[in-house]
């Protein structure tokens, strides 16, 4: 009764620690602390960052737009002084060739574009730069592009008047000196934006410094709170952990030597969870030691049931050998059964092989109908293709004969040039019989100019004969040329309505083919699916007697099973009734192990 109410007191819980006092508290406080200073820290070095980052890209950004102004500037003023110069030097010209309007155009967009730039330049150098010289250029580049510009607007309107004189003074007076002057302020300008450049470079590099000296910094604090963390870990934890260690060791070591005493508790201070770690090993002794009574005071009672319990072991033991041989025989019942379902699963394998074989000979005749199906196709497709081709080769031919027809035509004009010879064969041989007739009034001076008329008679002559020639070979090559085109035409006709329609045919027998072969094709994919269904139905029959097969040998194995189960069960009754009897010397070990303990 003391004993009872003893363990109810030490079972009563564990009392109810401050977070904060806790293992879990503490090391929670640390990593806080230290998320803390890493937060901080990122913070820190990100506010860095993003202000090297923006610094850099709006002194980029800036220095970049003047650069783009003063280029725009410079690019803008050299388009309008050769403009301005062309205008003075060959105003004429660019008139004639019909150029002035462009390039008036092209001088009032440089005007516009110089003076947006150099109102940006002037901006944003006065908001950057504190450099004096760069202030007084840039107002001395305003100053001048204000007459510059001026001069040339003044140029724009002689133009209007063709007043070349004003041109010629706006250019090679005032507006020249005033180029000079905005290129040398604009060289000052590049000059300075370069210091700038240089400037902004050194700023980023001073403030990335900075940044890694932040970081230097940051690293060495958490460094040294990770220590000083450690170092409050130990104190609070690590310390505590070691003196319940040894007091633990310490009451151990004295049951190993045989001066046990279950009365010593761990009476080591702490505030933390730890304290859950002694209370719950001196709960631990405290319940051994009440095990430990027990096990004194049961002994003696476990030694008289184990004479009862060998008693009722042998009656199990002899029930157990009576089932165990009528599972044997419904063994060999099931055993039957089995074989009869094997003999069955091979018929059908014998029907799947069959069916199988009929749908192989329904493949070959599908990809046999496929085959003349292609070939169809390709005959259809090639004899279209020839009636394509000969249908345009005919149009070729048609177009050819009836411009070669209209040439033909060409040779009448033979025949009007063959009579214009004529005509001046006849006026030539007439001026030849008047040169003889004047030759012949002239008299002995006249002879040689007898001998020059009779020659151009006789070439007069030639001339006629050789165009008789020439008509009659045109007449047989004008026959000639309608005798072919007639024979070409005849073999068109031939073409156009006997090999055509050979062609056509060739395509519809194309079809025809195609059509059958497509039939059969459906036809073998009938055939195909219905024994498709039927090794289906095979398939599932087989599954069917396969799983009866299994389900009978699954029930053979597992009454077998039982039977060797029944026995072991008889083998371990026999072993549980020798295991009784080493209970007495179990028992007889436990009563002197508890000796061992001088204090229970």
């Amino acid at each position: 009764m003391a004993n009872s109410e003893q363990r109810q007191t030490s079972s009563a819980g564990f009392k109810k620690i401050n977070f904060f006092k806790t293992v879990t508290g503490m090391s929670a406080m640390t990593y806080a602390a230290l998320l803390v200073i890493y937060i901080v820290s990122i913070a820190i070095i990100t506010t860095q960052v993003m202000s090297i980052t923006k610094t850099s890209i709006q002194t980029t950004q800036t220095i970049e737009t003047v650069m783009e102004d003063i280029r725009v500037f410079e690019v803008d003023m050299r388009i309008l002084d050769n403009d301005g110069f062309a205008l003075a030097s060959m105003y004429d010209t660019i008139v004639s060739i019909g150029q002035l309007e462009t390039k008036v155009t092209e001088m009032n967009t440089c005007l516009t574009e110089m003076d947006a730039a150099c109102t940006e330049m002037s901006t944003i150098i006065s908001a950057i730069s504190e450099n004096q010289e760069a202030k007084d250029a840039i107002q001395l580049l305003q100053e001048n592009f204000a007459g510059y510009s001026q001069g040339y607007k003044n140029v724009v309107t002689a133009t209007q008047t063709n007043d070349v004189n004003t041109i010629v003074g706006v250019v090679y007076g005032d507006a020249s000196t005033q180029l000079a002057t905005m290129k040398e302020q604009l060289e000052i300008l590049n000059a300075e934006l370069k210091v700038l450049e240089d400037g902004a470079q050194q700023r980023v590099q001073a403030s990335a410094n900075s940044a890694v000296r932040v970081v230097n910094i940051m690293v060495i604090v958490y460094v040294v709170s990770i220590i000083a963390f450690l170092i409050w870990n130990n104190r609070t934890v690590g310390r505590k952990v070691n003196q319940i260690a040894d007091e633990i060791n310490d009451i151990i070591r004295d049951i190993n030597n045989g001066k046990g005493d279950l009365t010593v508790r761990v009476t080591t201070k702490t505030s933390s969870e730890l304290v859950h770690i002694k209370d719950g090993f001196n709960h631990f002794i405290e319940t051994l030691q009440g095990i430990l009574r027990d096990v004194k005071d049961g002994s003696e009672t476990l030694s008289d049931s184990a004479e009862n319990m060998t008693g009722m072991v042998e009656k199990a033991s002899d029930n157990i050998t009576n089932t165990s041989a009528a599972l044997e025989e419904l063994s060999a019942s099931m055993q039957n059964v089995s074989e009869t379902a094997q003999v069955m699963n091979s018929k059908l394998d014998d029907v799947n092989n069959a069916t199988g074989n009929i749908n192989n000979g329904v493949e070959d005749g599908t990809a046999k109908a496929e085959e003349i199906r292609a070939e169809a196709i390709e005959i259809k497709n090639d004899a279209q293709n020839k009636k394509d081709n000969t249908g345009s080769r005919m149009e070729e031919l048609s177009g050819v004969l009836e411009q070669s027809v209209k040439d033909s035509e060409k040779v009448a004009q033979i025949n009007e040039l063959t009579n214009v010879i004529l005509d001046i064969a006849s006026q030539t041989n007439l001026l030849a019989l008047n040169a003889s007739i004047e030759a012949a009034r002239a008299g002995e001076a006249g002879k040689g100019f007898a001998v020059v008329a009779e020659e151009i008679s006789a070439l007069a002559e030639n001339s006629r004969q050789t165009a008789g020639n020439i008509q009659n070979i045109s007449n047989e090559v004008t026959a000639a040329v309608k005798s072919l085109a007639d024979n070409a035409m005849q073999v068109l006709d031939f073409i156009n309505t006997t090999v055509l329609s050979d062609y056509d045919a060739f395509v519809d027998t194309g079809e025809k083919y195609e059509e059958t072969a497509r039939f059969i094709n459906e036809m073998l994919d009938g055939i195909s699916e219905q024994t498709q269904n039927l090794n289906s139905i095979m398939a599932e029959m087989s599954s069917s007697v396969m799983s009866i097969s299994d389900s009978v040998q699954e029930a053979s194995d597992a009454i077998n099973q039982s039977a060797e189960n029944a026995q072991d069960i008889v083998d371990e009754i026999t072993g549980i009734s020798s295991a009784v009897e080493s209970n007495n010397s179990v028992t007889e070990r436990l009563n002197d192990s508890t000796k061992r303990f001088a204090n229970i």
